[in-house]
Parts: structure tokens; C-alpha cells; sequence
């Protein structure tokens, strides 16, 4: 499954596009108004479509969506993402009638930017070492942080 969410529109709203490789299933759409809140598309042309009218309608896609990788085994599933300096994961078993919404879901928040954005990629490096695969690759834009850090006094809080 794809999630991508956007905010944008004269009444600036969020809009999330969902991509469910279910060629036997069907999408729908939830309102909120007149503006769409949520769109399941089963098709993948369908869904890069809907992605590229939201961009060129000006909406811009949120950290929390650029930032989101799904992994899975072959019967878990691991899915990570950033909300500035806070660390969101999700994860689960995958059973017969999986729905992604089940499992749990954890929030480490950090005390910048640098850290998060460092505990996501070694959260993601130990998925990968574990045996996880990532479900439908995506480059991430993420200015990956080089310079060490200076080591803090022994104790200090």
C-alpha cells in the first residue's frame, strides 16, 4: 500500500491519496465538503495521476508523507516516518484479511532535528539487516546529518 498526504487548497486542508494493489477491489472516496479528504485508488497509473493533479493544483506533499517507507517479511510488517524531530513507527503481523491500520504504533520524539533524522536511518538500516524488504522503493529527501556531534558532559541532562 502507497500513502501520500497533502496539504494545500484555497482552504488549506489535508488530502491523502491511498494506493491499494487490489485490481479486484474498488476505490472510494471520503468528502469533506467539497474537498476530498481521502482517496482509495486500486489502479497504479490512477494513483500517479491523482498524485500529479494534487501537485499541479499546488498542494505540497508533508514531511510525514516524503518521509514514509514501508518494510515487510513475509508475515510482519514495518512502516517508519518523520514528523519533524519525532520518530513514528508502526508496525505488525500480516494475517489473512490484512489491514494496515492494525498493529501498533510508537513515537520517540528527539531533541532535534539531526537526531531523528539519524535514529530514522538506523531504524531503517536494522529493519533491512533483520530481513525486512521495502515495499515500493522510494527515494527520500532527507538531508542526512555528517558532522558529529560534540560530546556532552558526563551526567548532564
Amino acid at each position: 500500500m502507497l500513502l501520500r498526504e497533502f496539504t494545500g487548497g484555497d482552504l488549506p486542508h489535508t488530502c491523502k491519496l491511498i494506493f491499494r494493489d487490489d485490481p479486484s477491489g474498488f476505490g472510494h472516496r471520503v468528502m469533506d465538503g467539497d474537498r476530498v479528504a481521502e482517496q482509495i485508488l486500486t489502479k497504479k497509473a490512477d494513483f500517479e495521476t491523482a498524485v500529479a493533479e494534487k501537485l499541479a493544483e499546488g498542494f505540497a506533499e508533508t514531511e510525514r508523507s516524503l518521509t514514509r517507507r514501508m518494510f515487510a517479511t513475509s508475515d510482519r510488517f514495518w512502516i517508519v516516518m518523520l514528523d519533524g524531530d519525532t520518530l513514528l513507527t508502526h508496525f505488525g503481523g500480516i494475517r489473512v484479511n490484512w489491514q494496515e491500520s492494525s498493529g501498533q504504533n510508537k513515537a520517540k520524539e528527539f531533541r532535534d532535528r539531526d537526531r531523528a533524522v539519524a535514529a530514522y536511518v538506523r531504524a531503517i538500516e536494522g529493519k533491512l539487516a533483520e530481513g525486512y524488504r521495502e515495499n515500493h522503493v522510494r527515494k527520500v529527501p532527507l538531508p542526512i546529518p555528517t558532522a558529529a556531534k560534540k560530546p556532552g558532559k558526563r551526567g548532564a541532562r
